[in-house]
């Protein structure tokens, strides 16, 4: 009987607890809206967050354009606020009859989102003593620009798609500059610099990461490689999931599904070298990344992205295999809206983070300034592979990207291989004629195949005369 009692008692606690009201929520505004924000110029960007269901949420910017929306039963809300052109500062208020939110230091300007792994990752300051940049203590003493700013999203893995994040947005200064990507400063300083307007870029990286990490479930299983591994992180999500940064889905879960549908002006990415011998996959798998982040923004976002540098990869297992990379990564210019930065002259073969981060920023900023900003007469990119053709025992190779004409460098056009259809490759002589590149060799009668810079340490000899190098390629299927 006691007993009996113990358990009625229990049973009526548990009921009165679970028929209580829940507790009102508190108006939120996702992370991402805070203090020294910077948000897109002239359009109208995408502000969301929490409330009670069903209650009116209004939000205004000094700058004279406000909107409304109504929670939905999830308590969720989403608006969009129209942006003047570029300048500020600026507030923002977010409001219900009971609470309110103030945004301060809003700047309006550019956005872009730099992603990737371990050489988007490093800082401005570097990862002393073995991976350093260039010029840097130079470069974070001058870097006094209160229009440039970044938000940092913290690391994070998840098994499932997660709605918030952490991080907070930063203006650059000699103080703050040192823990910001190198590359994305120096990006962010060309376009602050030719454009006058505030720059943001929300940092979304880490180092060791592979593609697949940063992919979603849903356009991941069309690659159907990963399957296995997504399969096994849902069962074990009954228990603490056995996951790292590696694992299929975990990246995209937790440091960019939070950050859509934030309203940005395009995409640059360095990555790669944690996907170094599995080339042929990777064909796949980054058009499939870009195709499935443009999905969930909505819109064909500009995706500008860095070719690995040369660099002496010494595991047996990813031994003479970078090339295979690089050559892979030209696939992504199947895709429109996209553009590859080439550094092949800038490897660095002690570190796979070369430290020359200047001339990454700069020609990712020359794909921005030609077709996001108007500046059509730029050349953006190095030459690129366009196809080749059997002149007798040459082969005639033309290229994409030539600017004002193709020129080689001071040792000569080396780098270049010729084959028949035995695929043995031998080196070629090379020859620039009419803005072409003739390959041939007494070795093969009848040649078919070439390529070029094939090999983990081979470096650019081939360039336009903007001193953009060509990037790896090969004509062999």
């Amino acid at each position: 009987m006691k007993t009996c009692l113990i358990f009625f008692v229990l049973t009526i606690r548990l009921a009165a607890y679970s028929a209580s009201p829940k507790p009102e929520q508190k108006l939120i505004v996702s992370r991402l809206f805070s203090d020294h924000i910077v948000l897109q110029q002239k359009t109208k960007v995408n502000i969301w967050g929490w409330a009670n269901p069903g209650q009116k949420v209004q939000v205004a910017g000094t700058w004279g354009k406000q909107a409304a929306v109504v929670a939905g039963e999830d308590g969720k809300w989403k608006l969009k606020l129209q942006t003047p052109v570029a300048g500020g500062p600026y507030q923002i208020s977010i409001r219900t009859i009971e609470s309110a939110i103030e945004i301060k230091d809003v700047l309006i300007g550019e956005v872009w989102m730099a992603s990737g792994q371990s050489n988007m990752d490093i800082p401005l300051k570097g990862w002393p003593p073995g991976d350093t940049i260039f010029n840097s203590a130079q470069e974070i003493k001058n870097a006094d620009y209160q229009a440039i700013r970044f938000m940092k999203v913290p690391f994070g893995v998840s098994a499932t798609p997660l709605d918030s994040t952490g991080g907070k947005w930063v203006a650059s200064s000699p103080a703050t500059a040192g823990g910001f990507s190198a590359a994305a400063y120096f990006f962010a300083v060309q376009l602050h610099r030719k454009l006058k307007v505030p720059i943001g870029i929300i940092q979304s990286s880490i180092g060791g990461t592979p593609a697949e990490a940063w992919t979603s479930k849903g356009y991941l299983t069309k690659i159907g490689d990963f399957n296995k591994k997504i399969a096994q992180q849902d069962t074990d999500r009954r228990t603490p999931p056995k996951i790292n940064s590696n694992s299929p889905t975990v990246l995209f879960n937790a440091m960019i599904n939070p950050l859509i549908p934030y309203t940005i002006k395009g995409i640059i990415w360095y990555q790669g070298e944690s996907n170094v011998g599995r080339a042929e996959q990777y064909k796949r798998l980054f058009p499939n990344l870009i195709e499935d982040w443009r999905d969930k923004w909505g819109e064909v976002l500009p995706f500008y992205y860095v070719q690995l540098a040369p660099n002496n990869y010494k595991a047996a297992d990813q031994h003479e295999q970078g090339q295979k990379i690089r050559a892979a990564q030209n696939y992504g210019l199947k895709l429109p809206k996209t553009g590859m930065v080439s550094t092949l002259d800038i490897g660095y073969f002690v570190t796979s983070h070369p430290p020359h981060k200047q001339e990454v920023g700069e020609r990712l900023a020359r794909f921005a300034f030609k077709n996001e900003y108007g500046y059509k007469d730029m050349v953006a990119s190095g030459p690129i592979f366009k196809k080749v053709s059997v002149s007798g025992s040459n082969l005639i190779v033309e290229f994409n990207g030539t600017g004002s004409g193709l020129t080689a460098s001071a040792q000569g056009l080396d780098n270049f291989e010729i084959a028949g259809k035995d695929s043995v490759y031998i080196t070629a002589n090379a020859k620039i004629e009419n803005n072409k590149v003739i390959i041939s060799s007494p070795e093969v009668n009848k040649p078919l195949f070439v390529r070029y810079a094939w090999g983990d340490t081979k470096i650019a000899t081939l360039f336009n005369k903007e001193g953009l190098p060509a990037a790896t390629f090969t004509s062999e299927k």
